[in-house]
Protein backbone atom coordinates (compact mmCIF):
# COMPACT_ATOMS: atom_id res chain seq x y z
CA UNK A 1 0.00 0.00 0.00
CA UNK A 2 1.14 3.80 -0.48
CA UNK A 3 1.66 3.82 3.32
CA UNK A 4 3.47 1.07 3.53
CA UNK A 5 5.69 2.42 0.71
CA UNK A 6 5.93 6.05 2.72
CA UNK A 7 6.99 3.76 6.10
CA UNK A 8 9.59 1.38 4.45
CA UNK A 9 11.37 4.60 2.58
CA UNK A 10 11.69 6.32 6.20
CA UNK A 11 13.48 3.21 7.33
CA UNK A 12 15.80 2.85 4.11
CA UNK A 13 16.67 6.64 4.99
CA UNK A 14 17.35 5.71 8.40
CA UNK A 15 19.46 3.49 7.78
CA UNK A 16 21.71 5.26 5.26
CA UNK A 17 21.93 7.84 8.00
CA UNK A 18 23.31 4.81 10.21
CA UNK A 19 26.15 3.82 7.80
CA UNK A 20 26.79 7.65 7.31
CA UNK A 21 27.75 8.51 10.98
CA UNK A 22 28.66 5.14 11.47
CA UNK A 23 27.36 4.59 14.69
CA UNK A 24 24.28 2.66 16.28
CA UNK A 25 21.39 4.60 16.02
CA UNK A 26 17.55 3.89 17.81
CA UNK A 27 15.18 4.34 15.43
CA UNK A 28 11.37 5.03 16.35
CA UNK A 29 8.03 4.78 14.44
CA UNK A 30 5.20 7.78 15.52
CA UNK A 31 3.24 4.91 17.30
CA UNK A 32 5.82 4.07 20.00
CA UNK A 33 4.58 3.79 22.75
CA UNK A 34 7.22 3.29 26.16
CA UNK A 35 4.20 3.44 29.18
CA UNK A 36 2.29 0.49 29.20
CA UNK A 37 1.20 -2.62 30.97
CA UNK A 38 3.93 -4.88 31.73
CA UNK A 39 4.25 -9.00 31.36
CA UNK A 40 5.20 -8.67 34.60
CA UNK A 41 2.49 -6.08 36.12
CA UNK A 42 2.45 -2.61 36.80
CA UNK A 43 3.98 0.18 34.23
CA UNK A 44 6.66 0.63 32.30
CA UNK A 45 8.75 3.90 33.33
CA UNK A 46 11.65 5.75 32.05
CA UNK A 47 13.42 4.16 34.55
CA UNK A 48 12.20 0.56 33.73
CA UNK A 49 12.78 1.45 29.61
CA UNK A 50 16.46 3.12 30.78
CA UNK A 51 17.29 -0.62 33.15
CA UNK A 52 16.86 -3.04 30.38
CA UNK A 53 17.86 -0.63 27.85
CA UNK A 54 21.14 -0.42 29.00
CA UNK A 55 21.24 -4.18 30.12
CA UNK A 56 20.10 -5.22 26.13
CA UNK A 57 22.99 -2.61 24.48
CA UNK A 58 25.64 -4.08 26.99
CA UNK A 59 24.72 -7.72 25.57
CA UNK A 60 23.89 -6.42 22.25
CA UNK A 61 27.56 -5.11 22.07
CA UNK A 62 28.92 -7.94 23.60
CA UNK A 63 27.21 -10.38 20.73
CA UNK A 64 27.89 -8.09 18.18
CA UNK A 65 24.45 -7.50 16.83
CA UNK A 66 23.14 -5.65 13.60
CA UNK A 67 19.83 -5.05 14.89
CA UNK A 68 18.07 -4.92 18.57
CA UNK A 69 14.19 -4.86 18.46
CA UNK A 70 13.04 -3.06 21.50
CA UNK A 71 9.14 -3.83 20.71
CA UNK A 72 9.04 -7.35 18.86
CA UNK A 73 5.98 -10.09 18.00
CA UNK A 74 6.80 -13.26 16.56
CA UNK A 75 9.61 -16.34 16.49
CA UNK A 76 12.46 -15.99 18.22
CA UNK A 77 14.79 -17.80 20.44
CA UNK A 78 12.48 -19.72 22.71
CA UNK A 79 9.28 -19.86 20.14
CA UNK A 80 11.23 -20.87 17.21
CA UNK A 81 9.17 -21.75 13.61
CA UNK A 82 12.10 -22.68 11.54
CA UNK A 83 15.43 -22.40 12.96
CA UNK A 84 16.66 -25.05 16.15
CA UNK A 85 17.14 -24.19 19.52
CA UNK A 86 20.39 -24.08 20.45
CA UNK A 87 21.58 -26.13 23.99
CA UNK A 88 22.01 -24.32 27.49
CA UNK A 89 20.84 -21.43 29.50
CA UNK A 90 19.04 -18.87 27.64
CA UNK A 91 20.13 -15.13 28.24
CA UNK A 92 16.74 -13.46 30.52
CA UNK A 93 17.42 -10.03 28.39
CA UNK A 94 17.82 -10.74 25.13
CA UNK A 95 16.97 -13.73 22.46
CA UNK A 96 17.93 -14.16 18.93
CA UNK A 97 15.11 -13.03 16.77
CA UNK A 98 14.09 -15.73 13.80
CA UNK A 99 11.20 -14.19 12.18
CA UNK A 100 9.78 -11.21 14.06
CA UNK A 101 6.98 -8.59 12.91
CA UNK A 102 6.97 -4.49 14.20
CA UNK A 103 9.83 -2.11 13.39
CA UNK A 104 8.11 0.45 15.87
CA UNK A 105 11.66 0.49 17.85
CA UNK A 106 15.40 -0.94 17.47
CA UNK A 107 19.02 0.09 17.44
CA UNK A 108 20.66 -0.36 14.10
CA UNK A 109 24.71 -0.80 14.25
CA UNK A 110 26.39 0.37 11.19
CA UNK A 111 27.09 -3.21 9.83
CA UNK A 112 23.48 -4.30 10.07
CA UNK A 113 22.68 -1.30 7.83
CA UNK A 114 24.99 -2.13 5.56
CA UNK A 115 23.47 -5.56 4.73
CA UNK A 116 19.99 -4.28 4.95
CA UNK A 117 21.08 -1.45 2.27
CA UNK A 118 23.22 -3.93 0.09
CA UNK A 119 19.59 -6.53 -0.19
CA UNK A 120 16.84 -3.84 -0.45
CA UNK A 121 17.63 -3.82 -3.95
CA UNK A 122 14.96 -3.79 -4.53
CA UNK A 123 12.86 -3.60 -1.66
CA UNK A 124 9.33 -5.41 -2.70
CA UNK A 125 8.03 -5.91 0.88
CA UNK A 126 7.19 -3.88 4.28
CA UNK A 127 10.15 -3.05 5.74
CA UNK A 128 9.31 -5.48 9.04
CA UNK A 129 8.82 -8.63 6.34
CA UNK A 130 12.14 -7.18 4.92
CA UNK A 131 14.36 -7.12 8.41
CA UNK A 132 12.71 -10.59 9.59
CA UNK A 133 13.11 -12.62 6.02
CA UNK A 134 16.89 -11.38 6.15
CA UNK A 135 16.99 -12.34 10.35
CA UNK A 136 15.04 -16.07 8.96
CA UNK A 137 17.47 -16.27 6.40
CA UNK A 138 20.65 -15.57 8.86
CA UNK A 139 21.64 -13.10 6.85
CA UNK A 140 21.38 -10.57 9.88
CA UNK A 141 22.34 -10.88 13.74
CA UNK A 142 19.00 -9.76 15.07
CA UNK A 143 18.11 -9.94 18.79
CA UNK A 144 14.97 -9.29 20.75
CA UNK A 145 15.01 -7.30 24.14
CA UNK A 146 13.24 -8.74 26.91
CA UNK A 147 11.16 -7.27 29.66
CA UNK A 148 10.95 -9.14 33.01
CA UNK A 149 8.03 -11.43 32.71
CA UNK A 150 8.74 -12.18 28.89
CA UNK A 151 9.33 -15.94 28.39
CA UNK A 152 9.32 -18.34 25.79
CA UNK A 153 5.30 -18.61 26.08
CA UNK A 154 5.65 -15.13 25.61
CA UNK A 155 4.51 -14.14 21.47
CA UNK A 156 5.66 -10.51 21.95
CA UNK A 157 6.98 -8.35 24.36
CA UNK A 158 9.73 -6.07 24.93
CA UNK A 159 10.47 -2.53 26.55
CA UNK A 160 7.75 -0.67 24.24
CA UNK A 161 4.96 -1.80 22.76
CA UNK A 162 2.85 -0.25 19.35
CA UNK A 163 -0.69 2.10 19.64
CA UNK A 164 -2.92 0.43 18.56
CA UNK A 165 -1.53 -2.03 16.24
CA UNK A 166 -4.69 -3.18 14.23
CA UNK A 167 -6.80 0.07 14.41
CA UNK A 168 -4.17 2.84 14.31
CA UNK A 169 -4.27 3.59 10.29
CA UNK A 170 -7.01 2.93 7.43
CA UNK A 171 -4.36 1.37 5.77
CA UNK A 172 -4.71 -2.14 5.41
CA UNK A 173 -1.61 -4.10 7.09
CA UNK A 174 -0.14 -6.78 4.74
CA UNK A 175 2.43 -8.15 6.84
CA UNK A 176 0.27 -10.57 8.83
CA UNK A 177 1.98 -10.63 12.32
CA UNK A 178 -0.56 -12.79 13.55
CA UNK A 179 1.08 -16.29 15.56
CA UNK A 180 1.07 -19.00 13.57
CA UNK A 181 1.70 -16.83 10.34
CA UNK A 182 3.72 -18.45 7.73
CA UNK A 183 6.75 -15.72 6.56
CA UNK A 184 7.06 -17.19 3.20
CA UNK A 185 2.91 -15.98 2.75
CA UNK A 186 4.14 -12.43 2.91
CA UNK A 187 6.84 -12.01 0.00
CA UNK A 188 6.43 -10.49 -2.69
CA UNK A 189 5.77 -12.49 -5.52
CA UNK A 190 7.21 -11.82 -8.88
Amino acid sequence: SPGERGCTHSHYRMWQRVLAVNKPMLILEHDVQLIFERTCGGQSSGATFTERFELGMQEAVERRADVLYLGWSGHRDGNYKHHEEKPGRKSQVLREAEYVWTTVAYVLWPEGAKKLLEKAKPMDQPVDNFMAWECRENRLAAYVLLDDGDDDETWSGGIVTQLDFNGDSDIKKSDGGDQGDDPTEFLAKK
